[in-house]
């Protein structure tokens, strides 16, 4: 929740590119490696099918994590080269098995890379959740008044938006004014 400068709000505001954040079971990927398997077999040896690796595990790697990543950017090229070596009987020639060896390592190290990204990208969601503008707050009790105009205790307004937790105490001029007979704050 801000009150803050529409602006500063907006530059804060989520990229559109940024690709929405969201878990997927990674079995998911079982079934969808089987659709762009069965399209690599349908489209035959010619076609630069294999170029669109990129995608679905730059995608595995966003919403499943690194292992189905790797395993999707694995496996796509070695079913591709069984393919060109057992089904459509191409020479298999030790270019075919670099240039494939190669595109599976590069698919691979970018779902490392794209992995990672997500994980900073939950951690910075996780972590940063910023109280910012103006907020409402009673004058008397420190109560605040959240976005839908209830008054919430301020402990409880914080709690709720942060990860933060409240141990309750009193200041030395507190302790003074409320409880004078007992003399000086203690410590701490």
């Amino acid at each position: 929740m801000t009150f803050g400068d529409p602006m500063n709000q907006q530059a804060l505001a989520r990229p559109w590119w940024l690709l929405p954040l969201g878990r997927l079971h990674p079995l998911w990927w079982v079934g969808i490696t089987g659709i762009l398997i069965w399209v690599d077999y349908i489209t035959g040896p010619k076609t630069q099918f294999p170029v669109l690796y990129a995608i679905p595990v730059s995608l595995a790697a966003w919403y499943s994590g690194r292992w189905p990543a790797v395993a999707l950017a694995v496996t796509m090229p070695l079913v591709h080269l069984l393919f060109l070596v057992g089904l459509w009987k191409q020479p298999g020639s030790m270019a075919t098995l670099a240039t494939t060896t190669v595109r599976g390592a590069v698919v691979a190290a970018m779902a490392l890379w794209f992995a990672r990204l997500s994980e900073h990208e939950r951690e910075l969601h996780r972590h940063v959740q910023t109280l910012e503008g103006l907020l409402p707050i009673c004058s008397f009790c420190k109560s605040i008044r959240n976005e839908s105009g209830e008054w919430k205790r301020l402990e409880t307004f914080i709690s709720e938006r942060s990860e933060a937790q409240f141990s309750h105490g009193f200041c030395p001029s507190c302790w003074k004014a409320h409880y004078p007979e007992l003399g000086d704050a203690p410590p701490g």
